[in-house]
């Protein structure tokens, strides 16, 4: 199976010829996730399909085997938290303010959420999740113009078939899925608080910042890569037991 390979630090790369396909057994949603935990973790994970149907804790073990990070007896939690907090002070907070549990919302409102997001990445250098998509606005981008089409139809009276109202919807939702794409400023899942954040930050860099301050391995290890998949997967760590199956368990394909 033809899949990009990554080296320890490096990011997986990506391909570009399109007669490469993706191997059809794994599913897109699993294919994502095990690239998302190649870059993470700075490893590469070979055949995705050997590895489909074990559980998070036995992936957990692979991981910590094929990783080369020093050893050391450092949080790595508490030095992300702290580089966060350094990041957050451009913003013109001052340090005793952000603490682990301040609400990141606080720091971060909805009106400016989007450009001091990407703000806070470049200070980072690290990989941030991306913000998500009110329901209400994702509902209306779905179903708004039908309605509206069906209000036309019914109300001022325009003569619009049934066919023709599912059609020009079709037409509509593209331009207003875009529409909606500045709505997207919910925090992930588990970035409610700055140190929830400073967990998320982590799980999603975790070679980069092993690979610099050290790592503890083990049950580290674990606790990130099930706090990947659950960014990964839109969830909450309490969701994702260690013995779940990738990708039964996790409702994936």
């Amino acid at each position: 199976m033809l899949k990009p390979t990554a080296g320890v630090g490096s990011t997986p790369m990506t391909l570009l010829d399109a007669d490469i396909k993706r191997d059809p057994v794994v599913g897109e949603d699993t294919w994502d996730l095990f690239e998302a935990i190649e870059c993470s973790f700075g490893i590469d994970l070979g055949d995705y399909r050997s590895h489909c149907g074990r559980t998070i804790r036995d992936l957990a073990a692979d991981v910590g085997r094929l990783t080369k990070y020093p050893s050391a007896d450092k949080c790595l939690t508490a030095i992300t938290f702290y580089r966060l907090r350094r990041a957050l002070q451009q913003f013109g907070f001052p340090r005793s303010t952000v603490r682990p549990a301040t609400p990141v919302r606080k720091l971060l409102p909805w009106r400016n959420r989007r450009m001091r997001w990407q703000q806070m990445r470049d200070q980072l250098g690290l990989e941030l999740p991306g913000l998500l998509y009110p329901r209400w606005a994702l509902l209306l981008a779905l179903f708004g113009p039908v309605t509206i089409l069906g209000c036309m139809k019914t109300f001022w009276g325009i003569p619009l078939s049934v066919a023709s109202i599912l059609g020009l919807s079709v037409l509509l939702v593209i331009p207003a899925i875009f529409a909606s794409i500045p709505f997207a400023r919910t925090l992930p899942p588990g970035s409610d608080t700055c140190g929830g954040l400073a967990e998320v930050i982590l799980a999603r860099n975790y070679a980069a910042i092993a690979t610099e301050n050290g790592s503890r391995r083990g049950a580290e290890v674990l606790w990130a890569l099930r706090q990947l998949v659950a960014t990964e997967m839109v969830m909450n760590i309490e969701q994702v037991s260690p013995d779940a199956r990738i990708p039964q368990d996790l409702n994936i394909y």
